[in-house]
């Protein structure tokens, strides 16, 4: 099964999720540049289940003006003929019926996340002024017809999506695994087949791609954010909480939306959801059944957090750690450095003045070495004092265990520090002194 095939399947099926006749008259009739009202109205009527549906909707809080529609020919003059082709579509479309059993899926659960969808885009549109907010709230409720489509042509293979046997971080991964095309881009052909605005069809398609936000117009960005707000989990694949989060500033900022905005949006879902529910007659459980799930998703988002408030501290205490370890190395290496260059200096005065007597007395001139002796022996004996403090400072140092105490300020202090080991040395060492050696040659 590959993508193309499936394509190809959508651009030529003639009975595409079967669609009733009376739907399908409605949308040749709206394909001809003559068609008008009434025409509509009376295909509509020959199917009582959806002029109800219509008539509904059209009375619904979602659609209605001044005055309550009492005939299906004021319904569509008032909800217009994009939207009355799209309600006519989600009558038969959004069907538990299609739906397979064989596929696994949780039929309240789905239907839950689509009308919550639905009244989040249409919230949305009138919070951000969008000039069409029917429109907005159409788009909702068609956004998985994708996924519908897979449930209803390949229940089985779309099983192994929902129970995860297929190894994929998100939801639209796994059905690329197994479809080579997923459920957006299934919706998007399916909307063009059914001739819907190409900016319906493009937002269904593009739904679930984070990629564009800032190109893609205020319709698109309104689904993506009501897909966000949705906390309905039909398959748990995606589950990163902090991108989501991410997502929805980033699309609120980009709608023009406050954090208290999208709170007050948010907080009106679970009611909205339920009368979407009710106007079109689709069963996704009492209120208590949808508080349960609610609780179980507040549940699992509680626990999400919290493990990513463990993730992140444990984070922060690495990358201290890490950037302790790195400045400590950094500041063993500076009084490495420091402390070489001591050495380095301490070896060449001794060298300096060794060579100094050794070519006095070669040139027989051992009487200007005695002269110099005091001065030469003195310079000799500060250099060895300096060379046993550098390395009682190294042997400090250079343990590898203790490289996150050693702290800058040490580095930076070490012209101190190598003067009181010096001082220290003198008392505490087995290095003869020179008082020493007067006192051993008297007493010889």
């Amino acid at each position: 099964m590959d993508k193309v095939a499936i394509v190809e399947d959508i651009r030529r099926g003639s009975d595409l999720l079967s669609l009733p006749q009376a739907i399908s008259e409605l949308l040749i009739e709206m394909e001809k540049p003559s068609f008008s009202a009434e025409t509509l109205a009376r295909i509509i009527l020959e199917d009582p289940s959806l002029t109800g549906r219509i008539l509904k909707m059209a009375n619904s809080s979602f659609y209605h003006r001044f005055s309550e529609i009492r005939t299906v020919n004021q319904a569509v003059v008032v909800l217009g003929v994009t939207t009355v082709k799209c309600l006519a579509l989600s009558s038969s479309v959004l069907n538990p019926d299609r739906v397979e059993k064989n596929s696994g899926i949780d039929t309240k659960a789905f239907f839950t996340n689509v009308f919550t969808v639905a009244a989040a885009s249409e919230r949305i549109a009138k919070v951000v002024d969008y000039e069409a907010p029917e429109e907005a709230f159409i788009g909702g409720l068609l956004h998985d017809i994708g996924i519908i489509f897979f449930l209803e042509r390949y229940p089985k293979e779309y099983r192994q999506i929902v129970e995860k046997e297929i190894r994929a971080a998100h939801l639209i991964d796994a059905e690329r695994k197994v479809f080579g095309i997923d459920h957006g881009e299934v919706g998007y052909h399916l909307a063009m087949k059914w001739r819907l605005p190409e900016h319906i069809a493009a937002a269904i398609g593009s739904h679930n791609d984070f990629r564009s936000i800032d190109s893609d117009g205020r319709y698109a960005n309104i689904i993506r954010l009501a897909t966000q707000l949705s906390t309905s989990d039909i398959v748990s694949y995606e589950n990163d909480l902090e991108e989501r989060l991410h997502r929805i500033s980033r699309l609120s900022d980009e709608l023009g939306l406050s954090k208290d905005q999208v709170d007050e949006i948010s907080s009106s879902l679970l009611t909205d959801t339920v009368e979407v529910a009710r106007y079109l007659g689709i069963d996704i459980g009492n209120i208590e059944d949808m508080l349960i799930r609610a609780n179980k998703e507040i549940w699992q988002t509680y626990l999400m957090i919290e493990n990513l408030f463990k993730e992140r501290q444990e984070l922060s205490r690495k990358l201290l750690q890490e950037e302790r370890s790195k400045g400590a190395v950094e500041s063993k290496n500076i009084a490495l450095a420091t402390l070489s260059h001591y050495l380095n200096n301490a070896t060449m005065a001794i060298y300096g003045r060794t060579q100094l007597m050794r070519k006095l007395h070669q040139n027989g001139k051992s009487e200007r070495v005695l002269e110099k002796l005091d001065v030469d022996l003195e310079v000799v004996e500060q250099s060895i004092w300096r060379i046993a403090a550098v390395l009682a400072e190294m042997k400090e140092i250079s343990p590898i265990d203790d490289v996150e105490f050693y702290h800058m300020s040490q580095a930076m202090n070490l012209d101190d520090r190598i003067k009181q080991r010096v001082k220290q040395l003198s008392k505490e060492s087995g290095l003869v002194m020179p008082n020493e050696v007067e006192e051993a040659v008297r007493l010889r």
